[in-house]
């Protein structure tokens, strides 16, 4: 008697079904093994695609030209926000010259969302104490803790030096970090 099963499509005979024939060998084996290559096939290609994601960190940086920033000018920073709901951990990072930089340098950084919010705040970095974040010549500072933009859209960072002097040397880029909680 022969009888045809639809998902497998092989013709099999029904007292082959017994794994001791040659039959269940040579017809069901290969079909499952197939079948078994081709999810771990597809399984492989998922995990893969879900872990070269670049999405969780996005970072950008402004370098100081001859390593001097001048105080009235005002270095911009911009970032693409393409999902609105996210919730992020921002950070400021100052890569600086330990020779050079000062003691303290007092900035505001201004922050415009997509949807038109205007958020600033005032930092004074300290070079010269280097905590867990930041290593010599690299100060790395939280700026916000789960925040969450309300649109897509263009951001941008703004700094501002609030130095008394005209300029300040050893500052070599600013730099924001965008991670995904």
């Amino acid at each position: 008697m022969i009888c045809i099963q639809p998902d497998i499509k092989v013709v099999i005979f029904q007292r082959s079904l017994n794994k001791r024939t040659s039959v269940y060998p040579i017809f069901v084996l290969p079909i499952s093994r197939t079948m078994n290559n081709q999810l771990l096939r597809y399984l492989l290609i998922a995990v893969i695609m879900a872990g070269c994601t670049s999405d969780t960190v996005l970072e950008s940086y402004f370098s100081f030209p001859s390593e001097e920033w001048k105080r009235f000018e005002n270095p911009e920073i911009k970032f693409d926000i393409t999902g609105p709901g996210i919730f992020y951990n921002m950070w400021l990072e100052a890569d600086y010259d330990v020779s050079l930089a000062p003691d303290v340098l007092a900035i505001t950084v201004i922050m415009y969302t997509p949807s038109g919010e205007i958020r600033s705040r005032d930092l004074k970095l300290e070079f010269k104490d280097v905590d867990e974040n930041s290593c010599p010549g690299r100060l790395r500072v939280m700026l916000r803790k789960d925040f969450a933009f309300a649109e897509k859209g263009l951001c941008s960072f703004e700094f501002e030096n609030r130095s008394q002097n005209v300029v300040t040397p050893g500052m070599k880029r600013l730099g924001i970090i965008l991670e995904k909680e």
